[in-house]
């Protein structure tokens, strides 16, 4: 029943995204792990990165979707949402661990599903690495409170190697043990995440990670870092990024001062302490290390402290009569739906997947004869700079026209007349 409910709303808030089409790197990544050779695909899979990071649990969803699915786009969106529905159900089951609450955890299970910071990862298929990193993570963490050590070590690995943001979630496990156990550790778990943690960075950041990779996400220890940090605590907070609505903005306050005050109210329980450090720590602790990236600011980076924010909410809530805890959780997913809606007119998610499939259909249309060199100059429709990335670099031609052999010439890089 908790999972149907979960499942309607989260769906009820993010349904549009089933209709949103392919956008630049979702075209390069469905090329590189499916539909070819399916040896040289799980090659690319597994081996070092040629078009992107070395995440082989994510590559591992395009090889699977783009092979199940080919040019359905709604089929991906589905597989995406699995694993968010799947983390938002975990969300539940873990609050229900630590609250003994069964209203106050599902209400942490609805407000992660359905917070608008999730807009990138649902809306956008290349955007989930870190949503099915983090289904992996939670599913470590409370594999861990089950006292399901080794099950957690396995869950904890597939998440770094869908995500290396999720290394993060290490240091989740080591205050809780501090909470729960002050000195009396268990030492043998937490060398044994350790060893997995170390061993990943060094394949990762050592081995298999271009110098180029570390110039684009070059991390900055700057005065840059509390404009970032203020651009992340809105978007945990649920402020949406783009949507610009002021009548939502008040209304999504004031909850969040009634939250406050109910939390202030738990500072008189020292039960509830523990759990108040918990999840302020997992929000702290989510932030990195994006918060030394200001050059790329995105709210779906935030999974881990959305989680933290949710459980902080239930601490809140856990006080109150169930009616009122659950009118409170349906004011915010009023909120959350309203910010989604007003994102949905202005982000580059929504505008480049339009511009991909506004040029696909115009070549279906057109039907240019097979080999054909197909020009993207600057036009009414965009400019050639425009198609190039909201094509993928050419990709999403070579993938819908599979049986075409179409070139293509962008006129911002190439001089295309020449080609011709």
């Amino acid at each position: 029943m908790v999972f149907l409910i979960l499942l309607f709303f989260i769906f009820f808030v993010y349904q549009p995204a089933f209709l949103n089409f392919f956008a630049q790197d979702d075209f390069i990544l469905i090329n590189q792990f499916s539909q070819n050779n399916i040896w040289q695909d799980l090659k690319n899979v597994f081996g070092p990165p040629q078009v992107t990071h070395w995440r082989p649990i994510h590559n591992l969803y395009f090889f699977v979707a783009g092979n199940l699915f080919s040019e359905n786009y709604a089929g991906y969106h589905a597989l995406t949402f699995a694993f968010h529905i799947g983390a938002s159900f975990l969300i539940y089951k873990t609050a229900f661990r630590l609250f003994k609450n069964q209203v106050a955890s599902l209400s942490s299970g609805i407000l992660y599903g359905v917070h608008p910071a999730h807009f990138i990862s649902l809306f956008w298929i290349s955007g989930g690495a870190t949503s099915i990193g983090f289904f992996f993570l939670i599913a470590s963490f409370y594999g861990y409170l089950t006292g399901k050590r080794s099950f957690s070590l396995i869950l904890f690995l597939l998440a770094i190697l869908a995500s290396e943001a999720m290394m993060v979630g290490l240091g989740i496990i080591l205050l809780w043990e501090i909470l729960t156990k002050g000195k009396k550790l268990d030492k043998r778990f937490l060398v044994e995440i350790g060893v997995i943690s170390t061993v990943f960075a060094v394949v990762r950041f050592l081995t298999f990670t271009p110098k180029t990779a570390f110039d684009v996400y070059n991390l900055e220890f700057s005065t840059l870092i509390i404009s970032t940090v203020k651009y992340y605590l809105l978007r945990i907070a649920g402020f949406a990024e783009v949507s610009g609505d002021k009548i939502i903005s008040i209304f999504l306050l004031s909850w969040l001062v009634l939250i406050s005050l109910l939390l202030i109210k738990t500072l008189s329980k020292k039960q509830d302490i523990r759990l108040l450090i918990l999840s302020v720590a997992v929000i702290t602790i989510g932030l990195f290390p994006f918060i030394l990236i200001p050059s790329h600011l995105s709210p779906h980076y935030m999974n881990l402290s959305i989680f933290g924010f949710s459980t902080l909410v239930s601490c809140a809530l856990k006080q109150l009569k169930p009616l009122t805890s659950f009118t409170i959780i349906l004011i915010f997913v009023v909120i959350s739906a309203s910010n989604i809606n007003q994102t949905l007119n202005n982000n580059w998610v929504i505008r480049r997947g339009n511009l991909a499939k506004a040029y696909i259909e115009q070549i279906e249309k057109d039907n240019p004869a097979s080999g054909a060199t197909l020009t993207f100059e600057d036009s009414s429709l965009s400019t050639s700079r425009e198609a190039y990335i909201s094509l993928g670099t050419g990709k999403g031609i070579k993938f819908w026209f599979k049986d075409r052999n179409y070139k293509t010439c962008f006129s911002a890089f190439e001089k295309c007349a020449i080609l011709n």
